[in-house]
């Protein structure tokens, strides 16, 4: 068996150990001994971080003794936030260029590399080691598994592998993507996992799940609602999935309603985490966020910097990863709003409860060029914006049905009648793939600057002016 199938399994199994003892103290062990470990690495190996963390004594860390810091801190000395310096700036960005549509964009057959737009609007690139990735991973998911892999089914499962399917955006850079990529080599033999293309319609999309009948899926939480809704206005979905995951945007009331009524045996896990800290929380069978404090740290803070009080709305969050220290973040600040619950709950579980309140950017309702609604989520757009050439920032707005205006910045250095093109052509390519081609108008439009939200300072990248569909408009 391979060395990252064992990890995978071995810290998929702690995880959901430690998560049946159900011990604070034993969690609390667990976060002291890694937060220690990640900042003594990081004061020895990482410039950036030894800077931050001089006056930080190891037998008595204060983590609000250490100054938080951005995005644009760690991007602006990217090659000094990398432990001994085992990966450059350059050599992550040179990973973009396509050859890795199909595998991982690994460096020195060591160190993955991700990439993501953000909130703020402007690209960021992120490194994890191979093997801390695989205890990511199986950290996730086996608390994720929590409520539903019986211990009959993980015995069959030698024989009979359990059927994971992802339902997401296709880019090699894309942390789903590249989960749903690393399950397909380390899971086996105990799990089969496929990959299926969100950038195609609804009707392809079904017809392909239906012949694989995944028993877990992990999609976004639009995609979810799209199958939702398609077999509620009586498509044929021959599948009902034990779990379904969602995460990478926010799971709306009303998805949630839909996805019940469309699918009411299976158990509904909604997943906090991003890019710089996958495992932030995974949700109980009462639909609760509860935090992994065994593998992140979350401070919830005011405007002013200073924390927020338990069970206050806090301006933004200070995420600490205690798994990965190829690349350490430590009190990096990300403009979430959350509110935490330490009150044990209902579910049993001793771990603090989260509500996650401004993950959120408009769904874009489109008609097919066959008349049947199509959606643009948010997530979508990321990665056709992704694969545009040149792009610093970008708001995608739904003008007037079937009208998408897409403004821009230009990076340094680029044309802008360049990106302009860029631009069209891979949301012409998109649209193809979502049999929206002929009905559909994009117009990009370079801008010199964006309306940003109040307090974070947030970009809301998706925007539609146009109303979502009516049932009886669905129905027509």
């Amino acid at each position: 068996m391979p060395y990252h199938t064992i990890t995978f399994y071995g810290f998929a199994f702690r995880a959901l150990l430690r998560d049946r003892l159900n011990s604070l103290p034993i969690f609390d062990s667990y976060q002291r001994s890694s937060l220690r470990s990640v900042l003594s690495y990081a004061q020895k190996n990482v410039p950036f971080q030894r800077e931050r963390l001089a006056k930080i004594d190891l037998d008595d860390i204060r983590l609000e003794d250490i100054p938080p810091t951005t995005k644009s801190a760690m991007m602006e000395r990217f090659n000094e936030t990398i432990g001994n310096g085992v990966v450059t700036l350059d050599e992550a960005v040179a990973t973009d260029d396509g050859v890795h549509r199909s595998e991982l964009p690994i460096l020195h057959n060591k160190y993955l590399v991700h990439k993501s737009s953000g909130t703020s609007g402007k690209p960021s690139w992120m490194i994890t080691g191979i093997r801390e990735w695989a205890i990511l991973r199986g950290s996730t998911l086996g608390r994720m598994m929590r409520d539903w892999l019986t211990l009959r089914r993980a015995t069959t499962s030698l024989f009979a592998p359990v059927r994971c399917a992802t339902l997401a955006a296709e880019h090699a850079h894309s942390m789903t993507w590249q989960a749903a990529r690393s399950a397909q080599m380390w899971a086996r033999p105990f799990v089969t996992a496929k990959f299926f293309p969100i950038i195609d319609s609804a009707e392809r999309i079904v017809a392909d799940l239906n012949q694989f009948h995944p028993e877990y899926l992990h999609a976004y939480p639009t995609a979810v609602e799209m199958l939702a809704r398609y077999r509620l206005d009586g498509g044929h979905v021959g599948f009902d999935p034990g779990i379904i995951s969602v995460g990478s945007e926010a799971l709306t009331e009303m998805a949630r309603e839909a996805i019940h009524r469309a699918f009411p045996r299976t158990i509904l896990v909604d997943h906090y985490g991003m890019t710089e800290c996958l495992p932030l929380s995974t949700q109980c069978h009462l639909q609760h966020k509860h935090l992994n404090i065994d593998y992140s740290i979350l401070e919830p803070m005011n405007a002013d910097g200073s924390p927020t009080a338990p069970g206050e709305l806090s301006d933004h969050v200070l995420v600490t990863n205690l798994i990965n220290k190829v690349q350490p973040i430590v009190r990096y600040r990300v403009d979430d709003s959350v509110r935490i619950n330490y009150e044990q709950c209902p579910c049993g579980s001793v771990l603090p409860r989260v509500e996650v309140l401004s993950r959120k950017g408009s769904q874009i309702h489109l008609r097919s060029d066959r008349g049947a609604w199509q959606m643009l989520s948010p997530p979508i757009v990321v990665d056709t914006m992704l694969r545009s050439q040149g792009v610093g920032q970008f708001q995608v707005v739904h003008v007037r049905q079937n009208e998408l205006e897409v403004k821009f910045i230009p990076q340094k250095g680029c044309a802008p009648s360049a990106v302009g093109a860029s631009i069209e052509e891979q949301f012409t390519s998109t649209l193809v793939r979502l049999d929206c081609s002929r009905t559909v108008k994009v117009t990009a439009i370079q801008v010199e600057a964006f309306q940003r939200t109040e307090g974070g300072g947030k970009l809301i990248q998706t925007i539609s002016l146009v109303p979502a569909p009516t049932p009886t408009q669905r129905a027509a």
